[in-house]
């Protein structure tokens, strides 16, 4: 655990962020995922804030054990919660906590929904079913639809709750992207004939945060934000601006200066001796990979400085041209509250800003204000 290095996150500013795109959906319901430990910024504090200061109804996470835990953790709060990808769902021992604990399973295979419709105690489930519209990663074929509405029919059913696809390329334009265009025309056609069977469609949604970015998916019942509510963009830089997205970043990564010190040019820095590339300053901040502050990050620009030489488990270096002005026991930003900060560094490390959020291990302790 670190005392000085901190993921520090703004709940203000997550409801800001919720607000603004309701100004966008104006009348879909917001399914927000919180899974990775809310996407790195807690799982437990992220959901309660938004249920019951932010009105959230849904949350979604990928795996069972996420859905126990917070149904464990937020036992008396009133929320949908769905999980969306290891279900578990095989195993009669782990199934009765979807029973038991009112856990939604996001169907994404004829097995598995062969189970839930044998298996009587789920007749009062929500049937929610997802289908692979090109993505191919997880979903139920569209050469299965017409097995699918039989084996729906053949259990009493006359309805499916919540039909859903997911993008593959929504980080790309969704009007000019072969892919995306033709994910749109494939869940068309997908609820088309589910109607023309006879079934009814309660809900359905397509569109996660950077679909909705776009415009795209409004006319469903509901979507399915995930990084723009923490505040950062999920498209490629050059739609960014044209996006509809204009939020904040909720979290900023702050960490300890260990040491500042005077460089020649040509001298030896840390591990593997990299030398500095003219005179400067040296400072030594308490950020490593042990803290998910990753290797790929070296050479990377922290306001005026560059990451120097190479990140180590428990530290990284920085150069300044400068007097940087810090001593030992300073705070320094790595990222803040602008969405330029936490895009800069994401672009010049060539991740993007899931992966700099969820990489953050739990020595970096997270804390929280409004």
């Amino acid at each position: 655990m670190r005392f000085k290095t901190e993921l520090n996150i703004n709940l203000s500013l997550l409801e800001k962020n919720v607000q603004s795109l309701k100004g966008i959906i104006k009348n879909n319901e917001i399914l927000f995922m919180v899974k990775s430990n809310g996407y790195g910024h807690g799982l437990t504090e992220i959901s309660e804030f938004s249920v019951k200061e932010v009105g959230i109804k849904s949350l979604g996470v990928a795996s069972l054990g996420e859905a126990i835990r917070l149904r464990n953790e937020l036992s008396k709060d009133k929320f949908d919660l769905y999980a969306f990808s290891e279900l578990q769902f095989s195993s009669e021992d782990l199934r009765e906590h979807y029973l038991n604990q009112r856990i939604i399973p996001v169907i994404h295979s004829s097995a598995d929904l062969g189970t839930f419709l044998k298996d009587s105690r789920f007749s009062y489930c929500p049937l929610v079913l997802h289908f692979n519209t090109g993505m191919n990663r997880l979903g139920i074929e569209l050469s299965e639809i017409e097995s699918v509405v039989k084996k729906i029919k053949s259990a009493g059913r006359n309805s499916i709750t919540h039909l859903m696809t997911h993008f593959g390329c929504a980080s790309n334009s969704m009007t000019t992207n072969s892919h995306n265009k033709r994910q749109l025309e494939n869940w068309k056609k997908l609820k088309d004939e589910v109607r023309g069977s006879g079934l009814q469609i309660e809900q359905t949604s397509i569109s996660n945060s950077g679909a909705l970015e776009q415009g795209v998916g409004l006319e469903e019942s509901h979507v399915r934000p995930g990084l723009m509510l923490y505040g950062p963009s999920s498209l490629i830089p050059p739609l960014r601006k044209d996006s509809l997205w204009k939020g904040d970043n909720i979290s900023t990564l702050k960490t300890e200066v260990l040491k500042v010190f005077e460089v020649e040019r040509g001298q030896p820095i840390g591990y593997g001796a990299t030398p500095c590339p003219e005179a400067g300053f040296v400072a030594v901040i308490a950020l490593g990979y042990g803290d998910g502050f990753s290797t790929k990050y070296c050479g990377a620009h922290i306001g005026s400085a560059r990451i120097h030489g190479r990140v180590n488990m428990d530290m990284a270096q920085l150069f300044y041209t400068n007097d940087p002005k810090l001593s030992a026991g300073d705070q320094l930003n790595i990222w803040d509250n602008s969405i330029e900060s936490i895009m800069n560094f994401s672009d010049e490390t060539k991740t993007i800003p899931y992966e700099l959020f969820c990489s953050l291990t739990q020595r970096v302790p997270r804390t929280y204000n409004r």
